[in-house]
Formats: C-alpha cells, sequence, structure tokens
C-alpha cells in the first residue's frame, strides 16, 4: 500500500505513535514479489514533541518525501470555544481544515486525529562527527552544502554546532537519514566524508530501523551536557528555540556563523537543515506561506537548562545570530513549530504570509473572539488583548 491511516487520540507523544506503528506491521510486496511485513511510520519531527505538531507544520526526517506532518493530516475533530465538537476535514468545515493544518492551536483542542503512514522497511542513517575548529569549520561546512544541494528528495540532512564546556572543543555533527538500503546511499555518504580538512571522529552511519532514527535526536538531547544544560535528561527542563527559513547558504554567512559561534557558551546549539524536496509541492496545503515552504534550509539555534536557571549569553548570541545574520536571507518566517507562546506579529505574519494571516484572523474573530485559546502561537497586542488584523500594533 502507498500509505496507511493511523487514528490518533489527543495529548499522544510522537514517540508512542511511532512506537505502535513500528510494532504493527503491514503486509507488502518486494520487487521481487515476496510477501512481508513492513512498519509505516508518520511524518512526524524526530523525538521528543508532543502530538500538537501535527496541527504546527511538523517537519522531520520524511518531509523532504513527503511533506509536513500538516500535509498528510487527513482529518481532525475538535472541540471550539463555544463548546461544540465538529469533524474537520476536506469536505466538513472547510476553512477551518485550511486554518488548523499551521495554525490548530489556535482555534480549538484536537481530540483526535486521523494522518497517513507511510511504509519504511529500512533507512540508512546516522551521524559523522568533526571536531569544531574556527580555522576549517567553514570548509567543512560548505563542503556539506555543496554535497547535499542536488540529492534527491529521498535524503534528510543537517549539520549541527554544539559548542563545548571552557577550554574545550565543540563539535560538528553531520546527520543523514537516507530512505533506502547501504547501496544507494553509500555514494552520498561518501561524497559528504570525502572532506579531508579534519579527520572524521566518528561514523555512525548504517543501515537500521526507521524507529531508531527518530531515537536518535532525543538521544543527542538527553546526552548533552554542561554546567548549563540540565545533564541527565529533560526533565524539568526549560528551553530556548529559535528559528529561520533561509533562501541559501553563502560563504559569507557559512563564515560569520562559525566567528559568532566560536564565541557561544557552553551547551549552545545551532543547526542547518536541509528544506527543499516536496515541501513546495503543498502550498494549497493549509496556512503556512509559500515563502516559507520555498526556503532551502531551516535554521535552529536552540538551548535548554535547568528550570532553575538559564543562560543569558547563549540565548542573546542565538537571537542575534538568527536576527542578523539570518534575517537578511530569509525566506517567509519560521515554521509555526518553533514559534513561542504568544509570538510577535511580525514573525507570526512572516511565517504566514500578510494575506494567509488576515484570513486567519477573520476565522479567529469568527471561531474564537473572546480569545479563550491563548496558550498558543497567537500574537496579542500591547493592551494585552488578542491581535485580530495582520496591522495591529
Amino acid at each position: 500500500h502507498p500509505h496507511a491511516y493511523v487514528l490518533v487520540s489527543p495529548g499522544v507523544p510522537q514517540k508512542h505513535v511511532d512506537n505502535f506503528s513500528s510494532s504493527h506491521h503491514l503486509p507488502a510486496v518486494t520487487t521481487s514479489g515476496n510477501r512481508i511485513l513492513v512498519p509505516y511510520h508518520v511524518p512526524l519531527s524526530a523525538h521528543p514533541v508532543g502530538s500538537a505538531v501535527v496541527l504546527l507544520a511538523g517537519f522531520g526526517f520524511q518531509s523532504r518525501l513527503r511533506g509536513l506532518s500538516v500535509d498528510n493530516l487527513v482529518e481532525v475533530e475538535m472541540v471550539l470555544a463555544d463548546g461544540r465538537i465538529v469533524i474537520v476535514n476536506e469536505k466538513e468545515n472547510a476553512d477551518l481544515w485550511w486554518a488548523v493544518r499551521g495554525c490548530g492551536p489556535a482555534f480549538g483542542i484536537v481530540t483526535r486525529y486521523v494522518i497517513k503512514a507511510f511504509p519504511i522497511p529500512i533507512v540508512f542513517a546516522g551521524n559523522l562527527l568533526y571536531n569544531f575548529n574556527p580555522a576549517t569549520t567553514p570548509s567543512l561546512i560548505a563542503h556539506y552544502r555543496d554535497t547535499i544541494k542536488s540529492c534527491p528528495k529521498s535524503m534528510y540532512a543537517n549539520v549541527l554546532l554544539t559548542a563545548g564546556p571552557p577550554g574545550k572543543a565543540g563539535i560538528v555533527v553531520i546527520q543523514i537519514c537516507f530512505f533506502g538500503p547501504r547501496s544507494e546511499g553509500q555514494p552520498i555518504l561518501d561524497a559528504i566524508l570525502s572532506w579531508s580538512g579534519e579527520a572524521c571522529l566518528l561514523n555512525a552511519v548504517s543501515e537500521k530501523s526507521f524507529l531508531s532514527q527518530q531515537d536518535s535526536v532525543e538521544r543527542v538531547l538527553r546526552s548533552a551536557g554542561g554546567k548549563n544544560s540540565g545533564e541527565g535528561g529533560m526533565e524539568d527542563r526549560s528551553w530556548f528555540i529559535r528559528s529561520a527559513m533561509i533562501n541559501g547558504l553563502g560563504d559569507d554567512v557559512i563564515r560569520e556563523t562559525t566567528r559568532r559561534f566560536a564565541e557561544t557558551t557552553d551547551g549552545c546549539t545551532w543547526l542547518f537543515e536541509l528544506a527543499g524536496g516536496v515541501l513546495a509541492d503543498f502550498d494549497e496545503g493549509g496556512c503556512i506561506s509559500p515563502a516559507t515552504r520555498e526556503a532551502a534550509f531551516t535554521v535552529v539555534a536552540f538551548h535548554k537548562w535547568p528550570s532553575f536557571g538559564g543562560d543569558e549569553d547563549c540565548i542573546k548570541a542565538g537571537e542575534a545570530w538568527i536576527q542578523d545574520v539570518m534575517g537578511p536571507i530569509a525566506s517567509g518566517g519560521p515554521l509555526p513549530s518553533f514559534a513561542e507562546r504568544c509570538e510577535k506579529l511580525a514573525r507570526i505574519t512572516a511565517t504566514y504570509g500578510k494575506e494567509n494571516f488576515a484570513r486567519l484572523c477573520q476565522l479567529k474573530q469568527q471561531y474564537d473572539s473572546t480569545g479563550l485559546f491563548r496558550h498558543s502561537l497567537w500574537p496579542f497586542k500591547k493592551d494585552g488583548t488578542l491581535v485580530m488584523s495582520p496591522d495591529d500594533e
């Protein structure tokens, strides 16, 4: 089957969805005619996030191949501000169907959803680790950019910079996930490994189950240490995340990124994630702006720390990097998955586009004029009332 359907209850972490689909294989027939059982997986972000990601974009390993989570939604059941329980899909409540695929939490509480899942028998995936060296890292990032720019949509790739403790070098991680066997993905890996500026400290790319690959980000986040990062887990932690979508990754941007990152504090992490693929094919699939979908990379700065403390230097460095270096080359705004609660109007307008956000404002007036659902990305005016127009201050 090209895809299956998964019915999900509210609040179910995506990891539980992946665990379920991985343990409930469906029959398939190989190209040679053999009958096998194959796990089907929903296009979700990597672990760990909650189920709301399916209403707020949901960029993950499958996105270049199959679209965002919102692009694969089939139906939602939701409770509206007036207490009505409605079914929302392509044929029922079509105006809400457009809005919930990218801005869902601002319009109601989803009590179940149906989403597509796709067969993934195996992936060729993992991480390459290098020392962060201000002298050679620009060359490594440029090599990554040039190697993956024409790779097939079945290839996911990112490059991640994470700072080390004082006196110790940071790490550069290149992560790939190819949807297919080693024999098809190895040439791309070999091309990445052909960079000779520094020795590769670890090559952990291998064939594995997709569930194992989905767990890989959570394992990295749990193990990320440092005096301020909450070493040893993610419970009772505070997070800073800021993102942008960019049109390209020029040499000047790479050099400035490396220069700034060399001055960051322990625990800071910056990421360039390859976008493209089929993302722009879903321009009519919800309220996210075409400019955001057409970006070449999604860029993220993130940091975690114990809930009783923080790291203002890391936050300021990440904010400045996104605003000063990525701002001039931004394509639309960040994916709504990366928006904060009561997000700033300028960022929200960039994410959806002025025309789309004006339409969202009209729907907000229609379905939630009192602002009952305010614990979402929806922006507020200076007087504390909800924004109801793109021109509100």
